[in-house]
């Protein structure tokens, strides 16, 4: 037996290196290529969104889409062909996998789905109730127009439902089970659904002629971003005209504006709940926050029996106050100066007068708001004012209220108001240098005017928009109850965004014609404006105002736009024209009295337009412009936001340009009306360009870093390009990426071949994821 010598050795050895990195090599190129699956922590499902709708083709070619897909090595579980929404589907692979199709194909949309929640609306603790009316009369009820609605399903037994499938609810899918069983297991579709379009002898709903598409997303309070699009999918394939989305509180990503952008553009009018978060400021949720969904707050009713409040510090009202439950009324308004009490124990309020002053305590979660209430009122004072121990929200297990009576002597009743502001708006007053501020309370009851509810969540979302755009009464509101054939008062913006959802309905049978925006104006324009003891709440509370249907139904014009932004700078004004569409005869008369240097010009009846001056202020302004028509005023609501740099945009060139002078390159940020994103340079005495191709608005933000301070600015530009909803790859070159990659693939196989005979050469060979009161 031959003894092998230490060169043949080194040689084996250098071989079995060899080997296993070519084998190595091998696994990592047919992993990138999609052959070898990588190794993932599992699957995710996807929503992949190549391009917008196609019209009759869209179905076969997102069917082409992934055959394609399969085709080139990248195999996925395909869950639904879009046939609506755009090009695309919804599919389950892993994370590598989703990752190599985003880079091949350059979609539109590819979107990782999330979880989602249904929100904190009370529907267990409602008073069960006989009926309601919402519906404003008159032969406009919503006939002929469908409305989906995307929720936990819905009772369609309930009277004011039909008494079964087929009458008012015509439509639906269960995409929890994937199944047609659309049974409401929770209460909140079908509320939803009974507010919108219920008619019964003992119920109407806002448009009770309107008919329903249902779809259950929800199971147990919980969703995900996949069976919302899909859900949406199906919608614009049903043929609905409005979309109710009374959900929020998980969305991660604003991918979801890429998909409510498409369905605004083929005229399907998206209405969202904004939230229960607050008195937090921006905390306004997804979709609600996004451009193309009208989002709505919610307002008390006239059924609200707990009491509000507002309040002034030298002034300045606050957005974070709210009546302490069981706190009396104040009868007007009680102004005062303060005197700091600490954190209201009562060894720190024995001895003190407080005759003719307002007492102030910080919340510390030892001491009763009722202890504070009864000592301080024993020592005179006229009201108490509560200052959260942290910024903003006044969460205690779940609740944001808590009773002032909390005592061991159930016969005693509080005697002086008990208001609750937040630590940020209260950080003046909570300490004894704030003695003397004065400050102004009112607590009250609603009577006659819709105030907004204290948990509606605040905007603004962001520098283009204004968020919300209006109020519905969503407080003690009446909806039908689930098994059974009544009905039941619910609490929260879900069951505000339906009214919106109804009225829109309604607007589509009057107004059949009118773009999706014009029925959004009018929503706007009808609306009440809210005001309090200290003048109207800011358009961060309430928008527009308090939605009024029969003023909305009675506009005898509707505008192409439902708010409006103007952005000037320290050196330049900024305009914006303004289109009408006017429903028969008579014209404008246009007024404005705000603070604000605003000029505004009619253009006969067809358009005006409004100039923003140039500001030396970077402070943010709200206004409202007054347009009177036929003895009627209306209110347009207007954001100012002055920035560093004026932006301008040549049409001529198809060029931006602004006041930048800086050294170095601006940043420019360009959001497509579909929801796409453009990122360039701007450079000093250089201009960026861009074509608008798409119908729209292209929202524009450059920004600079300098060596002393930031510099922004803001510019909105309205596009009639045409009706390309988005860029287009043609048929005959899709795909292009599954022939280079069999070339690559085939090179590498070809130079691997041609390594091994050169090694085979030299002699190398191979062998083988307020019930309780408040301390």
């Amino acid at each position: 037996m031959e003894t092998p010598s230490l060169g043949g050795r080194a040689r084996s050895t250098r071989l079995a290196r060899l080997v296993a990195l070519v084998a190595l090599s091998s696994f990592l190129l047919l992993a990138a290529f999609g052959v070898v699956p990588a190794a993932s922590q599992g699957p995710s499902s996807y929503v992949l969104i190549l391009r917008g709708p196609q019209g009759s083709k869209t179905y076969d070619q997102s069917v082409a889409t992934f055959r394609s897909l399969a085709e080139s090595g990248l195999t996925v579980s395909v869950l639904r062909y879009f046939s609506g929404l755009g090009v695309g589907g919804v599919f389950s692979s892993s994370d590598q996998v989703a990752s190599r199709i985003e880079g091949l194909l350059h979609p539109l949309l590819l979107l990782r789905s999330d979880p989602v929640s249904l929100g904190t609306d009370s529907l267990s603790s409602g008073e069960v109730v006989n009926g309601f009316d919402y519906f404003a009369g008159g032969n406009v009820t919503g006939a002929g127009v469908k409305v989906a609605v995307i929720d936990t399903g819905v009772d369609y037994d309930h009277p004011a439902l039909g008494g079964a499938f087929g009458v008012k609810v015509v439509g639906g899918y269960n995409f929890v089970d994937d199944d047609t069983n659309i049974t409401d297991d929770d209460g909140h579709g079908t509320a939803v659904s009974g507010i919108i379009a219920g008619n019964s002898s003992t119920f109407k709903g806002v448009a009770p002629g309107a008919e329903l598409l249902v779809y259950k997303v929800f199971s147990q309070g919980e969703t995900s971003t996949d069976l919302i699009v899909e859900a949406l999918d199906q919608a614009v394939r049903d043929g609905a005209k409005v979309v109710n989305l009374s959900l929020g509180g998980g969305f991660a990503s604003e991918d979801l504006e890429t998909v409510g952008q498409l369905l605004y553009s083929q005229g399907i009018e998206l209405v969202a709940a904004i939230g229960n978060d607050g008195p937090d400021p921006a905390s306004v949720e997804a979709p609600g926050d996004l451009g193309p969904y009208y989002g709505v707050g919610a307002s008390v009713s006239l059924a609200t029996t707990d009491p509000q409040a507002e309040m002034s510090i030298d002034g300045t009202v606050l957005l974070s106050t709210m009546a302490v439950n069981d706190t009396p009324v104040s009868n007007g308004v009680i102004t005062a100066p303060t005197t700091f009490i600490e954190n209201g124990r009562p060894s720190q309020v024995q001895g003190l007068n407080l005759t003719g002053r307002i007492a102030v305590s910080l919340r510390d979660h030892l001491t009763y708001f009722s202890t504070m209430e009864e000592d301080a009122a024993d020592a005179g004072a006229l009201a108490l004012v509560v200052v959260n121990d942290s910024p903003y929200s006044f969460t205690e297990n779940g609740t944001t209220g808590g009773p002032a009576l909390a005592s061991n002597n159930t016969a005693y009743m509080p005697r002086i108001s008990v208001v609750a502001i937040s630590g940020e708006e209260g950080s003046s007053i909570a300490s004894s240098s704030g003695d003397g501020t004065n400050v102004s309370i009112a607590v009250f009851r609603p009577t006659t005017i819709l105030y907004p509810a204290f948990y509606s969540s605040l905007g603004f979302a962001d520098d283009f928009s204004i968020k919300p755009e209006v109020l519905a009464p969503g407080d003690n509101v009446v909806a039908p109850l689930i098994g059974s054939t009544g009905y039941v008062e619910v609490s929260g913006t879900s069951f505000s965004a339906p009214q919106v959802a109804g009225t829109l309905a309604l607007i589509a049978q009057l107004h059949p014609n009118i773009t999706s925006e014009e029925a959004f104006s009018m929503v706007t324009l009808g609306a009440t404006v809210a005001g309090g003891y200290f003048g109207a709440f800011p358009e961060s509370v309430q928008g527009a105002g308090v939605l009024n249907i029969t003023k909305t139904l009675s506009l005898p014009f509707a505008l192409y736009l439902h708010y409006m932004m103007l952005f000037p700078s320290a050196t330049h004004s900024y305009s914006q024209v303004v289109e009408l569409q006017p429903f028969g005869g008579g014209g404008p008369s246009l007024s404005y009295s705000g603070p604000y240097p605003l000029s505004l010009s009619a253009n006969g009846t067809s358009s005006f337009s409004v100039t923003a001056g140039p500001s030396s202020s970077a402070d943010e302004a709200e206004d409202r412009i007054q347009i009177a028509w036929g003895g009627i005023s209306y209110s347009l609501p207007v954001r100012i936001v002055p920035g560093d740099l004026w932006l301008g945009y040549d049409t001529a060139t198809d060029q931006l340009y602004s006041t930048y002078n800086g050294s170095a390159d601006a940043a420019v940020t360009v959001e497509l009306p579909d929801g796409s994103l453009l990122q360039g340079t701007l450079s000093a005495s250089h201009n960026y360009s861009f074509l608008p191709v798409l119908t729209g608005v292209y929202r524009v933000t450059v920004s600079a870093t300098g060596s002393n301070a930031s510099q922004v600015g803001h510019m909105e530009l309205i596009s009639y390009a045409g009706p390309q909803l988005a860029p287009s790859i043609p048929s005959d070159t899709f795909p292009d990426f599954v022939p280079l990659g069999v070339v690559a693939f085939s090179a590498f196989v070809a130079l691997l071949a041609a390594a091994l005979y050169f090694l085979g050469s030299l002699g190398f060979r191979s062998e083988g994821p307020p019930s309780a009161p408040w301390p």
